[in-house]
């Protein structure tokens, strides 16, 4: 590794690797890295800003307008306050903010640096993994029904392999002080770099499992901080609202994990467990692009205040042919609208909406593959396991939803709500009844397939500052 890179540190006699999280998602909050670089003394800053919707509502977004950017439209904004300091410092950037077009990505992050005046930043764009044009054509099919991905193909939109860490691995040995990539594994953000410190083969599901152990535990950000686990009179977390991001730091045999001093939030072996567990299915076959991860050996000691040390004992299962892509498929249309009532007799003057809106709806001929009507606060997250109603609310908002296969018929729930603040019960209350243009929007559904490996061609460019 080149000098100008922070490779000297040692913990407790040995070399030392310390990876700061920045983001969990692409809307996370923008001041850990700031904070992160400061004071963090990292060698790695790494921003994950993928949900699995991600690409595909990339997807509509540009096919509503061709001038949204194809990447991350916070690239910039989250790079730009801590650009200069990384160069400087040594430290190197993670992040698969490429999203549809890494090497965009790469060219606006170098144009950046020239605008910062920062000379002579390298920056990589990882690609190969988007195989929206090719996917119809690989004799796949679908893991949630056993279709035929071929059946489908007018209704693709994307199609996104999960790539592994292999691009990461390649960018860095590279000299790259950025790498930007498209999907990848969000684990990989964090496994790749550590491969590369420690000089660990792909091919080792021993030191892969430690690294996606590391990874899964890393890439939700604050989470393992305390984020998304307090609970009022159970879980406490302290200054909820200044959470500390997590840090970990690795050796050949140690994994400790802390935040920043001062900072709120909670780092303990609980909050560990689960964010260990989060979005897993079966804890001992957690699949990767670079190994199968035994996650049920996997042990957490507190070792100082918000300091955690991990021990993970072969953990990793050799990789399988196989890569996971995600499929977003075209659905057609929804829309939604909310109707406000408040007072005595609320629930009742609600009902009597629903029962005017659904005779409404058979005398237009609305043809709607769905529609939902959600009291909110009574069933509208547990629906039909919501129990009865046993105390008259004093306030109720009535949700209703159409999901359709053409714009025009998801257009006409909004003609027939509007029309209630004259023709509706007494008290109907509505939000932004007057407010200008179209809510309904496309639905992208998603489906996943396996794909062997070798059709998928993982590519490494870089692009300087000058």
């Amino acid at each position: 590794m080149s000098a100008a890179y922070r490779s000297s540190r040692t913990l407790q006699g040995h070399k030392s690797v310390r990876l700061g999280a920045a983001t969990a998602w692409s809307r996370d909050r923008f001041e850990p890295a700031s904070a992160l670089v400061a004071q963090g003394d990292l060698d790695y800053l790494c921003f994950e800003s993928m949900s699995e919707v991600t690409m595909s509502a990339a997807q509509v977004a540009r096919m509503e307008n061709t001038e949204t950017p194809p990447y991350d439209p916070y690239l910039v904004a989250r790079l730009e306050p801590i650009l200069r300091d990384c160069k400087a410092r040594g430290i190197r950037i993670i992040s698969n903010q490429g999203w549809l077009d890494p090497v965009a990505a790469a060219e606006r992050v170098v144009a950046l640096a020239a605008a910062l005046g920062i000379a002579d930043l390298k920056v990589a764009a990882v690609q190969g993994g988007i195989l929206t044009d090719r996917i119809a054509g690989l004799g796949l099919r679908f893991i949630e029904t056993g279709e035929p991905v071929a059946d489908s193909r007018e209704r693709i939109v994307s199609a996104e392999a999960y790539l592994g860490a292999q691009g990461i691995v390649d960018a860095l040995a590279a000299g790259a002080d950025v790498v930007i990539t498209t999907r990848v594994a969000d684990a990989c953000l964090y496994y790749g770099p550590l491969a590369h410190e420690f000089g660990w083969s792909l091919d080792d599901a021993k030191q892969a499992g430690r690294g996606m152990v590391i990874g899964h535990l890393m890439e939700c950000g604050a989470q393992v901080a305390g984020g998304y686990f307090a609970d009022p009179g159970y879980k406490l977390v302290p200054d909820l609202a200044h959470i500390g991001n997590p840090i970990v730091e690795v050796t050949a045999d140690r994994i400790v994990m802390s935040k920043l001093p001062k900072t709120g939030g909670l780092l303990s072996p609980a909050t560990c467990k689960e964010q260990l567990l989060y979005e897993v299915q079966d804890p001992s076959c957690y699949f990767g692009p670079d190994c199968v991860t035994d996650l049920t050996q996997v042990a957490f000691q507190q070792t100082a205040p918000d300091e955690v040390e991990v021990l993970v004992h072969d953990a990793g299962l050799p990789k399988t042919p196989t890569l996971k892509v995600l499929v977003g498929l075209t659905e057609g249309f929804m829309t939604e609208e909310m109707v406000i009532f408040a007072g005595a007799g609320a629930l009742d003057r609600a009902r009597m909406t629903q029962t005017l809106l659904e005779t409404r709806f058979r005398e237009v001929g609305l043809q709607a593959q769905e529609i939902r009507f959600d009291y909110l606060g009574l069933n509208g997250v547990h629906r039909e396991s919501s129990p009865p109603v046993t105390v008259e609310p004093y306030e109720v908002i009535l949700r209703v939803a159409l999901k359709t296969l053409d714009r025009r018929e998801a257009e006409k729930l909004r003609r027939e709500i509007d029309p209630l603040a004259v023709n509706g019960v007494a008290a109907t209350g509505k939000w932004a009844t007057s407010s200008p243009g179209s809510r309904v929007r496309p639905v992208v559904g998603l489906n996943s397939c396996l794909v062997p490996r070798e059709a998928v061609q993982v590519t490494v460019s870089l692009h300087h500052s000058r």
